[in-house]
This record gives structure tokens, C-alpha cells and sequence, in this order.
């Protein structure tokens, strides 16, 4: 079988005839140079096939490779089938038939195969041929440290664990305010985020022990994001436990200087619609870098368990130059935080955090209820945390962006003992 044959032979004559238009036509010497690369492509398809074919014992391709290329081979023959009035008379067939011919050297993703062999030696693969993109690195490293064993685990937990954490609770107790400024501690411009432990839960217990285990456990893994990636989360650097104030404090270092933060609910709420300055442009970059966030950890194996808006936090940056070149504008960019409840899809959900329940009777609904899957809000027999109900937490967040208003108002008519409204 002579695959794509017919077809590299008929658009060959193609070729020859558009050259012979190119004398006194712009258009055919622009398509007769483009479709003579898409066939030098699909030629280069034909020999490995062929090659291939003839280095079996019995001189053929498998079965479902013969059958597909055949109907490939008589498709495209059909593509390129020569009725030279009609293309004589159209030249919007050629263009339309330089265009699917280009389409199926993208699909065989071979289109620089079909350049000379010392051409595409010159041209590199990457910068550095052996490191993935900072995404799929980040993703992997996530992947892997979830999967690995629990010594392993705790080796690089400890490694990210300050020790002398005397400086800096000075510090974090001088300033008061770590929620909307960045703490300068020595070089590095620092921002926290936390995990604030139950006042059920006491030092020295088996239950503070299991705790301490997983956020230690999640410092390190978030430890492993890249800033490169473009991914809205931040890296963890380091982490302590703050034994006044009951949390866990895990240190960022931004990727540029921040001059303060604040959170998505603050940011509404200063600015809420219809008067917002903020632009529609800007309200989709929040939305879409969080949701790309939430699946970045999601294809990590990771759940939130907290996407409200107080977990979205923006970090407010001077740009060098305005949009036009001109004077410093002030930017701002959103990140996905609120590590109360990040943690490995295996991992234990607290009840506290996660229903209606116990201690938090006092907590108003629309601050942590509304963004729940009705599943969740049960009393009883509460299902374990799967990525559905981030989703619904995080289409509750895409809402109120959408609307641009404190969801206080959206749910004011929502009663927290009437699940029907």
C-alpha cells in the first residue's frame, strides 16, 4: 500500500500549476510555497509508514493502523482530486485545500520533520531539553510527594521548619497587622497565611499531634510550587507554629514587591458595583486564574476545602511602567490561600471547618455555608470531601465576581434555618 500516494502525487501537479499562475499572481506563489511544505511533510509520513511496513516479518502494518491509514490515504486522495476547470475558475478551493492539508500535518505533529535534517538539529527543543515545563515540574513534584512515604515526608517537613522563631514573633507581635502588609524581615518582604487551631484541641494530645502532622505535612508539599508556573498559589518557604495566638504560620515569599493585601471580600466591598472602577477585564483574570488554580491542585491530588472569599487574597503591586509608558500604575493579582483546610485528598476534613457544627454555631451563614454543597451542610452522616464541592465553592466565588457585590447582599434573604430559600 503506497500511503497517501495518490494524494502527494495529485498535489504535486497542484503545485506545478500554481507555479506556473506565480509569474503573474501574488497568491498562487504565496500558496504554491505553503502547500509544497505541507506535502514535503506528508511525504516524510508516507516513508516512516512505509519503512515501518517493510521492517515487520510479514511486510504489514497492524490491522487498526492499515485500516485507519487507508481511510486517511483515500480521504485525502478525494481532497485532492485534480478537476482542472474548477481550479482554474476557484481559487478559493485552493486556498480551502492548502488549509486541511496543513490541518493533517499538524495532526501527525510532524511538521518539523519535513524540514532538511541539519535545519532541524539547529533549531532546539527548549533551553534546556531536560526540564519540563514549571507547571508539569510543580504538578509532578506534588504528585510524587503525596505518593512517597511518610519518613520521606517528615524529612523535608522539618527541613522547611523554622527553629528560632523568637525574632520573628517580635517582629509579627510589633507589627499587630500581618493580614493586609507584608512583614520585612531581614532582606525578604514576607506574607502569611495560617492555620488557626480549635480551641478544642489542646497541646500535648494525640488529636494536636495528628494535626501538626498534616500542616507540617502540607507546608512541605506546597513547598514544591514554582512562581514560574503562573499558577495562583503561593510557595510555601518555610513554617512555624505561633503558640500564643494557636496557628500555624506559613511564609511566602511573593514573586514581586507587594505594598499590601487584602482579600477578595475587602476588595468588593471597598469598590462594590455599580460604581466599580474595577474592569470587566480584570473581574475574568480573577476569575480565571482561581479556577486554574483550584484544578491545578485538583490534577495534584489535592482539595481545598476552603474557597470563600476571604481565601482569596490580593496582592497589591506597583507596575515599573504604565500601559502607555507612562508613570507607575498600582496592579493587582490574585491568589488562592486560605490554608485553614488545603490538604491531600486523603487527608482528614474537620467538622469544624467543613459543616454547620459544634463550636461555630455563632459563625453567620454566608461566611462559610453559602459556599458549601448542600451534601455537606448535613447534620449527620456527612459524605466524604471529594472535588465536586470545591467546584460548587468555587462557582459561588465565580458568582460574586460576576456580580461585584458583598454577598451579604446577594444572601440577604437566605435564613439559615430554612434551607429552602
Amino acid at each position: 500500500m503506497d500511503v497517501f500516494g495518490t494524494t502527494i502525487t495529485a498535489g504535486t501537479l497542484i503545485v506545478q500549476y500554481l507555479g506556473a499562475r506565480s509569474g503573474f499572481s501574488q497568491e498562487a506563489k504565496s500558496l504554491k510555497a505553503r502547500l509544497a511544505w505541507d506535502l514535503r511533510v506528508l511525504s516524510i509520513v508516507r516513508d516512516y509508514f512505509d519503512k515501518r511496513r517493510l521492517s515487520n516479518a510479514n511486510h504489514s502494518l497492524p490491522p487498526d493502523d492499515a485500516a485507519l491509514l487507508e481511510q486517511t490515504s483515500e480521504y485525502l486522495d478525494l481532497l485532492v482530486t485534480i478537476n482542472r476547470s474548477v481550479w482554474i475558475a476557484k481559487r478559493s478551493d485552493q486556498r480551502d485545500m492548502e488549509k486541511e492539508a496543513r490541518e493533517w500535518t499538524e495532526r501527525f505533529d510532524v511538521r518539523v520533520s519535513g524540514l532538511p535534517q541539519e535545519l532541524r538539529i539547529a533549531i532546539p527543543e527548549s533551553l534546556d531539553e531536560t526540564s519540563p515545563p514549571p507547571v508539569l515540574k510543580s504538578s509532578t513534584r506534588l504528585r510524587d510527594f503525596i505518593s512517597s512515604k511518610s519518613q520521606a515526608k517528615k524529612e523535608q517537613a522539618q527541613a522547611m521548619l523554622l527553629r528560632d522563631t523568637d525574632a520573628l514573633i517580635r517582629e509579627i507581635e510589633t507589627m499587630d497587622d500581618i493580614s493586609s502588609l507584608p512583614l520585612q524581615y531581614g532582606e525578604e518582604k514576607l506574607i502569611f497565611s495560617s492555620r488557626t487551631v480549635s480551641s478544642n484541641i489542646l497541646q500535648e494530645t494525640s488529636e494536636f499531634d495528628k494535626l501538626v502532622q498534616e500542616m507540617v505535612e502540607l507546608a512541605a508539599a506546597m513547598g514544591y510550587l514554582d512562581h514560574a508556573t503562573g499558577i495562583r498559589l503561593l510557595k510555601v518557604n518555610w513554617y512555624l507554629y505561633f503558640p500564643a495566638r494557636k496557628q500555624f504560620l506559613f511564609a511566602h515569599v511573593p514573586p514581586y514587591d507587594v505594598l499590601s493585601m487584602m482579600t477578595l471580600e475587602q476588595m468588593i466591598g471597598y469598590d462594590p458595583f455599580p460604581n466599580t472602577e474595577v474592569t470587566l477585564n480584570r473581574k475574568f483574570k480573577i476569575a480565571y486564574k482561581l479556577a486554574e488554580a483550584v484544578f491545578f491542585l485538583h490534577t495534584a491530588g489535592f482539595l481545598h476545602k476552603n474557597i470563600i472569599s476571604s481565601s482569596v487574597v490580593i496582592l497589591h503591586r506597583i507596575s515599573s511602567q504604565g500601559s502607555e509608558g507612562g508613570s507607575p500604575m498600582l496592579l493587582d493579582e490574585s491568589y488562592l490561600m486560605g490554608f485553614d483546610l488545603i490538604r491531600s485528598a486523603e487527608a482528614t476534613t474537620y467538622k469544624e471547618g467543613t459543616s454547620r457544627a459544634i463550636e461555630y454555631t455563632t459563625r453567620n451563614m454566608r461566611d462559610f455555608d453559602i459556599y458549601q454543597h448542600p451534601d455537606r451542610l448535613q447534620e449527620s452522616d456527612i459524605p466524604r470531601y471529594i472535588k465536586t464541592y470545591d467546584v460548587c465553592s468555587l462557582r459561588v466565588i465565580l458568582l460574586t465576581i460576576g456580580f461585584w457585590v458583598p454577598l451579604s447582599r446577594v444572601a440577604s434573604h437566605i435564613s439559615v434555618n430554612d434551607r429552602s430559600s
